[in-house]
């Protein structure tokens, strides 16, 4: 090629030209001068070199994306982020206001680096209420999620005077505020209120919160290609009311979105089913956890990540939270090689079942409580203490208290009036025993099922057979420290744990 140098002594190309041109037009001429191979392996290049290009842009952007979120500020806690002991000064209040709750003080002991917190929420479709709730913890440095199922039966802490209203499921709903709000707004609100129910009970605030339509658990199983599970037996139930319609058969199989939509919610059998089954709430959270545990499982294979944009849509449609697609997906990265066999453990709440204004509820068993929380789900410094948490307790006379904390609705603390003496009824003539002539029976005592004596008198966990005397009187605020519940009446019978009274006042399923 001819050139010329200029005054400055640099080449240039004749007349001026620019030189990426003149290596353009002698490229093009040296492209054409290949043979049909070398032209066929020369495009290849050029393709591999732009989709490398693209590849990289790609990783820049999602490295950018997705990204591990900040834990909120608490009162009193670190500003930071996770592993930070700093403190926030005085006139600080954090991200999270505690009006009439105290933040439990081991919160501020400070966060353990790569912990964070969720509470993981299935909305009925009929009520709007958190039915299922789960409060897990997520250590991306030992690569572990532990979790706690949460009765939705649950006693709290509350003002509400009706049985069915003392509910933990019910501190969504009465938390949302204005119905002039934003739905996003009243979301928030409610999920802050029920965080904060969750931290009394727990000790753990709930860093953030996913809330899931019951469609997405169908879709999800879908879009997954469906899940193995092992369905119990019994599973037949009609609510004509709710169109719910659930019939599954037992048996290990491949369940699709519908039949995992079914097990999900099952809880008990139609009453003229031969097979009639009741798990209650505890049964009920217990193939939940089991459930959770078969789709974590098929979520972690590396062929999912083909599936990505399907379960991204999913979510996007489907689930209400305070995390972005770029969180969860920086989540999910850090997951990749987790052995779910022995890194995930669901754990169910240790509970009691008790009785109030017609209503069937359960009241945590605290030392059980603790020892699941300190074991994986604590994401603070410092051990979760009795002292962190306000449990309410059936008194051992009768009535209910409340630990560290003041009753709000000072009337549970009473002994609930006697129901008025009902007729009695002619005496019937004693049964003679064919077994033993010498004997008879009287059909009214406790030795015949249908006597008047009430089964469930024996078996309260709440009342103690050699106790006469309250020891917390009718005018107990229930406002009585830090205690063992306990102590103050005995740990329920394991018949008593697993089972539930049937409760009038909400629906079935």
């Amino acid at each position: 090629m001819s050139e010329f140098h200029n005054q400055h002594g640099k080449r240039e190309a004749p007349g001026g030209e620019f030189p990426l041109a003149v290596w353009w037009r002698q490229h093009r001429a040296w492209v054409a001068g290949l043979d049909r191979g070398a032209k066929l392996r020369y495009r290849l290049f050029q393709v591999l070199v732009v989709v490398a290009i693209v590849i990289i842009a790609l990783y820049l952007f999602l490295r950018s994306w997705m990204k591990l979120p900040e834990v909120p500020n608490l009162p009193g806690t670190s500003l930071n982020g996770p592993g930070s002991t700093s403190q926030l000064q005085p006139g600080q209040t954090g991200d999270v206001s505690f009006e009439g709750a105290d933040l439990p003080n081991v919160v501020k002991s400070g966060r353990k680096e790569g912990y964070y917190t969720f509470l993981l929420c299935g909305k009925d479709v009929v009520s709007g209420s958190t039915d299922t709730m789960i409060l897990v913890t997520y250590d991306t440095k030992g690569k572990r999620i532990n979790a706690v199922s949460l009765l939705r039966d649950t006693m709290i802490n509350t003002s509400a005077k009706r049985g069915a209203q003392k509910r933990l499921n019910t501190a969504f709903n009465r938390n949302m505020g204005d119905k002039k709000l934003s739905e996003k707004e009243r979301i928030n609100n409610g999920m802050t209120g029920l965080k904060k129910e969750v931290s009394k009970i727990t000790g753990v605030y709930p860093d953030f919160y996913v809330m899931v339509e019951w469609e997405a658990i169908g879709r999800l199983v879908d879009a997954v290609g469906g899940v193995y599970f092992d369905v119990p037996p019994g599973m037949n139930y009609d609510d004509p009311y709710q169109d719910l319609h659930i019939h599954q058969e037992p048996g290990y199989r491949l369940l699709d979105g519908r039949d995992a939509m079914e097990v999900v919610r099952f809880r008990k059998s139609n009453k003229n089913d031969p097979d009639y089954v009741s798990l209650g709430d505890v049964g009920r959270t217990q193939i939940q956890r089991d459930f959770l545990t078969a789709v974590l499982k098929k979520c972690l294979t590396p062929e999912i990540l083909l599936k990505l944009p399907t379960l991204v849509d999913i979510f996007m449609d489907n689930v209400d939270t305070d995390l972005t697609v770029g969180n969860i997906l920086a989540f999910a990265q850090l997951a990749v090689g987790m052995d779910v066999e022995g890194g995930v453990v669901l754990s169910p709440m240790p509970c009691y079942g008790v009785m109030y204004d017609k209503a069937s509820l359960v009241c945590v068993q605290e030392k059980e409580l603790l020892a699941i929380i300190n074991d994986g789900i604590n994401p603070y410094l410092d051990e979760v203490q009795a002292s962190d948490l306000q449990l309410m307790y059936k008194k051992s006379g009768g009535g209910f208290g409340v630990t560290n904390g003041t009753l709000a609705d000072p009337a549970v603390a009473n002994v609930p009036a006697p129901k008025p003496a009902e007729p009695d009824e002619p005496d019937e003539p004693p049964v003679t025993d064919p077994e033993n002539p010498g004997t008879t029976t009287d059909p009214g005592t406790a030795a015949d099922p249908g006597g008047a004596t009430d089964p469930g008198a024996a078996t309260d966990p709440g009342t103690d057979p050699g106790t006469t005397t309250d020891p917390g009187t009718t005018a107990d605020p229930g406002n009585i420290g830090n205690i063992d519940p306990s102590v103050v009446f005995p740990d329920p019978s394991p018949d008593i744990q697993g089972g539930e009274i049937e409760d009038t006042t909400q629906a079935a399923a």
